[in-house]
């Protein structure tokens, strides 16, 4: 009988002389690879691997293997074989961090040993070769691949561009392309600049909109255009995704991973829909909008368009370019429509005078009276201990639209749950100055009393 299962195999303390250290590799091998004794197979090389086929610490998975086996039944992808590389703890942030020009480190906020150039050369003198030896791959840059995402996307983009020879293929999700301080909102850049357009055949950037100011749509979309003016032809070799609605996790992650793995190793089809999103107000004076033109294939890849052709009902009210941006010219209400693949789309639009660059939020927060007066609480930013109550508080300013996905968390890594010991997630968008008050009812280390 022939096995036309695929499967996940662990290779147990791989040691790295580059880096002096150990860690697991684990390797997804498509359905017929141990049928077809003769096929050779492209690689996706992913970081983090640890929380790519099975859960993470915060219980959620990538399931790349699960994506996988769907494309590939469905004759949408080539058969490939991933190779999961898992991140160091601790280590994470120094390995996935190159020392290049342009890259900015402010020692009194982010405490970096830059180590990305030798977790390069893991991955390609050591990690690469002896995958390439082990199984049957297809070792040349066409069908070498490199995925990840948060500091891993910005690994990924270095790496990649740095070396094409090797990896001719690049998804970059979610990539950590700014530090942004939580409270003051200075900005440090944490990508270098590459002048001249390398020989990287496929390239795929995404985020979420509700990454918060972690990962911000306009440092993301700054580094796509960038791209696209070395010459990476917009919305083809190069694709983007701007999702409203996903998070910095897992899970989100995991929900996407299917249109990158199409752009990479599939085809993406026929479009079959699109979507207009955006502001439905702006200002003649204020920050910049760009709209989001969502195009859907009939193999569920979604991409938003770094070029599209927009049409403007009352062109004396504002103006579009090509990239989505709006230019606000006087007040008045307007329809705009994007047209893509014989297909269209309209969202009407209210252009005011002025609209506001940040929004203030005064945040309180009570906790249960147990909770140990020396620890510092978290939203997404620090919160201050008011004296003589069990109560933290902070105030901060915000980007207009900006939103977050957040726990109420704690130093000593206690997070917020329910009664039912399952964590609280909440939700807010800078829509305008505005007061939450919060209340903990349990921390993750409460015993549950039956």
């Amino acid at each position: 009988m022939r096995n036309n299962q695929s499967s996940i195999l662990k290779v147990e303390n791989f040691y790295s002389a580059h880096l002096d250290n150990t860690r697991d590799l684990f390797i997804y091998l498509p359905p017929s690879y141990r049928s077809d004794r003769a096929k050779r197979y492209p690689v996706l090389y992913m970081h983090d691997g640890q929380n790519i086929f099975h859960p993470a610490f915060n219980g959620y998975s990538w399931n790349v293997h699960e994506t996988a086996d769907r494309l590939i039944q469905n004759g949408l992808m080539e058969e490939i074989i991933v190779v999961g590389i898992p991140n160091r703890g601790v280590e994470r942030a120094d390995e996935f961090t190159h020392e290049l020009e342009g890259v900015l480190y402010p020692s009194d906020k982010v405490r970096i040993q830059p180590k990305g150039q030798l977790y390069e050369c893991f991955i390609i003198e050591e990690v690469k070769p002896y995958i390439d030896a082990l199984f049957r791959t297809k070792p040349d840059p066409e069908h070498t691949g490199l995925m990840g995402s948060s500091r891993g996307g910005q690994v990924t983009y270095h790496i990649g561009l740095r070396r094409p020879d090797i990896f001719g293929k690049l998804a970059i999700l979610s990539p950590y392309f700014y530090y942004v301080d939580p409270v003051t909102l200075e900005e440090f850049r944490q990508y270098h600049t590459f002048g001249t357009k390398q020989p990287v055949s496929r390239i795929w950037i995404d985020l979420g909109g509700r990454e918060g100011t972690l990962i911000m749509e306009k440092h993301v979309r700054e580094v796509a255009e960038q791209l696209a003016l070395l010459g990476y032809e917009a919305d083809d070799e190069l694709m983007y995704f701007f999702d409203p609605e996903a998070a910095h996790v897992e899970k989100d992650w995991a929900t996407r991973l299917a249109s990158p793995l199409l752009h990479l190793f599939g085809d993406k089809g026929q479009a079959r829909s699109l979507s207009l999103q955006g502001w439905d107000e702006v200002g003649i004076h204020g920050p910049l909008c760009r709209l989001n033109a969502i195009a859907e294939f009939d193999s569920g890849l979604k991409m938003s368009l770094l070029r599209a052709a927009y049409r403007v009902e009352n062109p004396r009210i504002l103006e579009m370019q090509e990239d989505g941006t709006v230019v606000a010219k006087e007040e008045g209400e307007t329809t705009v429509t994007v047209s893509y693949c014989g297909m269209e789309a309209a969202l009407s639009i209210r252009v005011v005078k002025e609209l506001k660059e940040r929004v203030a939020l005064d945040m309180t927060v009570h906790v249960p009276p147990h909770t140990p007066d020396s620890v510092t609480l978290y939203a997404w930013f620090p919160l201050s201990k008011q004296p003589d109550a069990p109560v933290y508080s902070g105030r901060l300013e915000l980007p207009l639209h900006t939103e977050f996905v957040y726990q109420i968390s704690r130093a000593d890594g206690v997070t917020e749950t329910d009664q039912d010991g399952k964590p609280v997630l909440r939700h807010y968008r800078a829509e305008a100055d505005s007061r939450l008050e919060l209340t903990v009812e349990r921390w993750s280390n409460d015993i549950r009393e039956d």
